[in-house]
């Protein structure tokens, strides 16, 4: 086999349940230049099993002696790969067929890039597509959000496969989360990257993920540790772990367990934050009020705690008028009707069950 364009790279531990919709997702891209490089970290179902039946002289497994866990098995990965770009892919997810030939036309096209994302839709274990999930797609609006929250979905990335050895790889002290933390690295050290506006990955929602089970544990102290990184190194102001941690509750965690009074100072923070990074109070309001809206939908009829809620509602409305003033607001409804219409076309022809 020829030394490949791309190395698409998937750490899998017992993933029988999906893995036969992902494999076939990447065999059946339009760009053929590339290797399929699968790590199996000692998984004790059939996914080897499933791998094999595949005759594909492009799929290439190694397995683990161990079981290390995927941020160790994906560094595996990177030091075994051979092409010049490197494709990300979990064992639960899909890929749609022309999203190799986009990237690499992209990233050929721009050298300056070091990383390409896409947009993406979530669906759930039985095939429904539950929402899209639009990127920022500049570094500015990138920067912006990763003070609170990853700006790119690691099974959509195209990186320059050098680079990212170059930097290190993934941070093997993050067993959930070190995609975000690489991210996080490459803005501080101002590497660009972008997101291609167009759908072109699926994303699984399932509650037997590894990380929907450790949502609210490893995971939060992950984000919130990355999120105090970030503030700390990419800012003047200096921000303790239990600052990052309410940042997290308020942005990942629908206000779970805040006080209006923690809510508030949050907020404040937040503020100080974009300060920072000279963002407008455009960007400030945009996101809160992305967020109140996500808390509002997600309680409506199960709400305990009335004030809280009606706060959010006042913080939608109040804020939501500066919004309306801005081309802010243009912006997101252009990009609203672009998400509906995607979904009319697509979404109920997909089936990945």
């Amino acid at each position: 086999m020829t030394v490949p364009i791309v190395t698409v790279l998937m750490a899998v531990y017992n993933g029988e349940k999906c893995l036969k919709h992902t494999i076939e997702s990447i065999l059946n891209q339009t760009f053929k230049h590339f290797e399929f490089l699968i790590i199996d970290d000692c998984s004790t179902d059939r996914t080897i099993e499933v791998v094999k039946s595949y005759k594909d002289e492009r799929i290439i497994i190694y397995k683990n002696e161990n079981n290390i866990g995927q941020t160790k098995s994906l560094n595996r990965g990177l030091k075994l790969a051979r092409g010049k770009y490197l494709a990300r892919i979990d064992a639960d997810d899909v890929s749609l067929p022309m999203r190799l030939e986009r990237q690499v036309k992209y990233i050929e096209d721009n050298t300056k890039i070091i990383l390409v994302g896409t947009a993406g839709f979530y669906y759930d274990d039985s095939g429904k597509v539950i929402s899209i999930a639009n990127m920022p797609d500049s570094m500015s609006a990138m920067k912006a959000m990763i003070f609170f929250a990853s700006p790119i979905l690691h099974v959509s990335v195209l990186m320059r496969r050098e680079k990212i050895c170059q930097l290190g790889g993934y941070n093997e002290s993050y067993d959930i989360l070190a995609d975000y933390e690489l991210w996080s690295r490459l803005i501080q050290n101002n590497f660009q990257m972008v997101n291609i506006k167009e759908v072109l990955v699926g994303y699984r929602i399932s509650p037997n993920s590894y990380g929907s089970k450790n949502l609210y544990g490893k995971s939060n102290i992950e984000t919130a540790k990355i999120i105090q990184g970030n503030v700390n190194k990419m800012t003047k102001l200096s921000i303790t772990f239990d600052q990052a941690e309410s940042i997290n509750k308020l942005f990942n965690h629908n206000m779970g367990g805040m006080s209006l009074d923690e809510i508030e100072s949050t907020e404040k923070l937040f503020a100080n934050i974009f300060k920072c990074i000279n963002a407008s109070k455009c960007d400030v309001n945009w996101f809160l009020v992305k967020n109140y809206i996500k808390y509002v939908f997600k309680n409506l009829g199960k709400i305990d705690n009335k004030i809280k809620f009606r706060y959010a509602i006042r913080a939608i409305f109040s804020r939501g008028i500066y919004l309306f003033l801005s081309q802010r607001c243009l912006k997101s409804l252009l990009s609203l009707c672009q998400s509906i219409r995607w979904r009319s076309k697509k979404f109920f022809s997909l089936n990945f069950k």
